[in-house]
Parts: C-alpha cells; sequence; structure tokens
C-alpha cells in the first residue's frame, strides 16, 4: 500500500475507479494513469477497476442501471465505500447512483476540487478552493437531504427537509458572497503589485500538471519552490527575478498547472492566480517530453490557454521537459529539450527568453549633449542598455530598448537640457554606436 499523502489521513480510502469510454474514446486513446494518480493524490488507492464503453452517456445514471448495479456488486463483494468516475456528472446522476450503489460517488470535478482542497497553503489559495467547491456544491445540495421528506399536504406543513435544505443554500450563497469579496481585496492588491513590476519583463511558465514547471523555475532562479512529484503541487503563483546573459533581470513565473477538462469552477475562481499568464510577455509552455502523450498534453495546453482569455498573440516558447527521462531519438523540430535536474539545455534556454526579450522590444539610440546622471538612472531603470558610448566632445550616445515602447521615455527626454536626438532603430544594435551613428545620417 502506498504511503498516504501529507495531510491525509493515515489510511488511504479504499476506492472503485469506473471508467466510461464514451463515443470515439477507447482504452489506450488517453492517459488512463492519470486518474490513478489523481486519486492517490487527494488521498485514495484504486483498489479495482471497472469499464464501460457507450455511444453517449446515459441521462439516469451515466453508466446506465445495468452497470450500476453491477458497480454495486463488486463495491460490495470488496468491501469498497468510494467509487470515482472519470468523467464529470450531474447532480441526479450522482444521487441515483447513490442510491443504487450504496457508496460514495465521486466524478472527476470533486477529485480535482478534492485535490485542491488539500494541497492548498497560502490564504489567496484556500479562499479561491473553497469558493470553488461551493459553487459546484450548491446546485447538488438537494441530493444531500432526498431523505426528507414532506410532513403533511398544506400551508405550513412544509417537511425539515425543504426547510433546511433552503437554509444551506441561503448559508452558500451568503458564502460565496463573502469569499467573491475577499478575493476581489486580493486581485486588486495583486494589480498594485502587478503595477510595480510593469518595468520588467514578465515570462510565465505554463504547462500540464505535474510536467516539471516548479523544477524548472528552481532551476533557473536558484528558488525553493515545492517540488513533488504528484498532480497540482503548486497552486500558488511564484515569481523570481532571472538574470540574463547581458546582466539584466527579467520576472518568471511559475503557474498552476493545466489538465485535461479543467473544472469551470476552478477557472472562475483562480482568475487572479491565473492573471500571471494573461499578463505575460512571453510564455514557456513547458510539456514532459517522456510522456507517450505529450502531444494530447500540449494540446490540452493551448486549449487551456484559449479557455482562459490568454492572447494568442503572446510569443510562446515551447520547452520540452525531463528529456533525461526518454531514450527517444525522435528529433524535436521545434522548442528547447532541457532537463531542470541536470542542468542540461537551461544555457539555450536562457538565451532563448533573452532573445524573445530583445525581440520584443523597441530599440533606439539617445544622443545627450553632456552625461547626465538623472537620464541615465531613468534609462537604466525603464529599458534595456546594451551599449553606452561617452565621446571625447562630452556627449554621450546610448543604444536601449524600452519594454513598453520608446514612447514611455520618450516624454521623460523631451525638454530636459541634456537631450538632443534619438532614432529609432528596427532591432537591437549589432554593430558599434559609432558605426550605427554614422549609418542614420
Amino acid at each position: 500500500m502506498k504511503d498516504a499523502i501529507p495531510g491525509t489521513a493515515d489510511t488511504l480510502e479504499q476506492v472503485l475507479l469506473v471508467r466510461v469510454y464514451v463515443g470515439g474514446e477507447s482504452p489506450g486513446s488517453g492517459p488512463d494513469n492519470e486518474m490513478i494518480s489523481l486519486i492517490e493524490a487527494a488521498g485514495g488507492e484504486v483498489v479495482c477497476e471497472t469499464s464501460q464503453k457507450r455511444r453517449s452517456p446515459d441521462p439516469s445514471f451515466f453508466v446506465g442501471k445495468g452497470k450500476a448495479e453491477e458497480i454495486c456488486e463488486i463495491a460490495v463483494a470488496g468491501d469498497i465505500t468510494t467509487i470515482v468516475l472519470d468523467h464529470n456528472l450531474t447532480p441526479g446522476q450522482v444521487t441515483r447512483l447513490e442510491e443504487t450503489t450504496g457508496c460514495k460517488v465521486i466524478d472527476r470535478t470533486e477529485l480535482i476540487l478534492a485535490i485542491f482542497a488539500g494541497q492548498a497553503r497560502s490564504r489567496e489559495a484556500i479562499l479561491q478552493i473553497e469558493l470553488a467547491q461551493l459553487r459546484y456544491a450548491l446546485p447538488r445540495l438537494s441530493g444531500m437531504w432526498h431523505h426528507f421528506s414532506r410532513l403533511g399536504a398544506g400551508i405550513g406543513t412544509r417537511g425539515p427537509g425543504e426547510t433546511q435544505l433552503e437554509i444551506d443554500r441561503r448559508r452558500a450563497r451568503s458564502r460565496i458572497s463573502l469569499l467573491e469579496n475577499r478575493i476581489t481585496e486580493i486581485e486588486d492588491r495583486w494589480r498594485v503589485a502587478a503595477s510595480r513590476r510593469s518595468e520588467m519583463f514578465r515570462v510565465a511558465i505554463v504547462g500540464y500538471t505535474n510536467a516539471g514547471k516548479s523544477t524548472l523555475l528552481n532551476a533557473l532562479c536558484g528558488s525553493d519552490a515545492l517540488i513533488a512529484d504528484r498532480p497540482f503541487a503548486t497552486l500558488d503563483t511564484t515569481s523570481r527575478r532571472l538574470e540574463l546573459p547581458d546582466r539584466s533581470l527579467v520576472l518568471l513565473s511559475d503557474t498552476v498547472g493545466f489538465i485535461e477538462r479543467l473544472p469551470e469552477t476552478l477557472v472562475a475562481s483562480f482568475h487572479t492566480t491565473l492573471n500571471s499568464a494573461r499578463e505575460a510577455d512571453l510564455l514557456l509552455v513547458v510539456i514532459d517530453r517522456s510522456s507517450p502523450y505529450r502531444a494530447r498534453h500540449l494540446e490540452t495546453v493551448r486549449l487551456t490557454l484559449d479557455r482562459i482569455g490568454v492572447d494568442r498573440n503572446v510569443p510562446r516558447l515551447l520547452v520540452w521537459s525531463k528529456t533525461d527521462l526518454t531514450s527517444s531519438t525522435e528529433r524535436m523540430s521545434n522548442g528547447i529539450g532541457i532537463s531542470a535536474i541536470h542542468a542540461f539545455g537551461l544555457d539555450e534556454l536562457v538565451c532563448g527568453i533573452e532573445a524573445s526579450r530583445d525581440s520584443f522590444l523597441e530599440w533606439f539610440t539617445v544622443t545627450l549633449k553632456y552625461h547626465d546622471s538623472g537620464l541615465m538612472n531613468m534609462l537604466f531603470d525603464r529599458c534595456i542598455v546594451k551599449q553606452v558610448l561617452d565621446r571625447a566632445d562630452g556627449s554621450t550616445i546610448l543604444a536601449a530598448g524600452a519594454l513598453r515602447g520608446f514612447q514611455s521615455v520618450a516624454d521623460r527626454l523631451q525638454g530636459t537640457m541634456a537631450f538632443t536626438s534619438y532614432t529609432v532603430l528596427p532591432g537591437p544594435p549589432e554593430a558599434g554606436l559609432e558605426q550605427v551613428n554614422e549609418s542614420d545620417r
């Protein structure tokens, strides 16, 4: 038996996993071990499995009444009290399956929510997962009170079940409203913090869960973000400064991992956490190279980025992680192969980040009549200064790139006594400043 996940009960919950292949789905068409990993991450252990192939889900039981009765027999024989299905169910389907089997029934969304709840550590993550759980549970509350009935007919004879249901719904809506307000406050503080970092080039690490994103952040920045070989080990956004070869800094952020059919309640509740991906200037899309489902994972990441509102025009750099775990000789036509643990490919990746940053900047040269320390400091703070040339006549020429466009610094230059002229360049300066100056005349 596997060890219990920290924070869960010492004894793992015994689980019957029910796989349902709907339509064109079939065994082997997807990562079948993913559900087992999710169950283990939630503190359970799969002791039995059964499957069914259907043209479409049964409206009443999802698996059909006959299969539901078979599941009941398997659960009784194995002394199992928890059943997990690998699809999302309606509240009615959950209720009918629980009545038929006498077991607790959990669908894919509730399983993922349970993992998030067990691994949330920061105040922000705890509030967000509670909000997601309440939004998910609210339409399902009626099923929790089906064992109560009316005491009689007529005015004033409503049974305790309906009364308690209304009380619970009211409490749930009140709590949802409170959580939304608190998360809005956190989001406001996040915007203030983000505005302070607006002068930095922002890089977000995104990818399928357990692809090695936190390991990559630690390897690049020397940080100590939590690393664990299980789904959704990281729920909070962790940001660190990364020094590039030219000694400039960019902001590198690790984000929550993606998964197929990511619950909508999580997407809505983790809006603030996912902002680091929406606000990024560059996305590092990390995909586990050793996974046989890497192409499917890449497509899931692409669809999830669209789903959470990430602009498709934001540059993306494909990063194949865990190359040390694969013996594949297949040549990668795109992307950068790395092993964060063995520091393989990291230099190439950092150079790729720098090249992407440089292509994003608006490059220019500025000529100053004399060396003005105030203007020089402003340019170094707001721009990436590549070259500085102090001339014999006392004037100074700088070649720099502006992160938010040259106009963001032009207004600061205009009207100062030291400023003489500027020239916008088509790209990063490759020649010396004297040669650049001559070519522009």
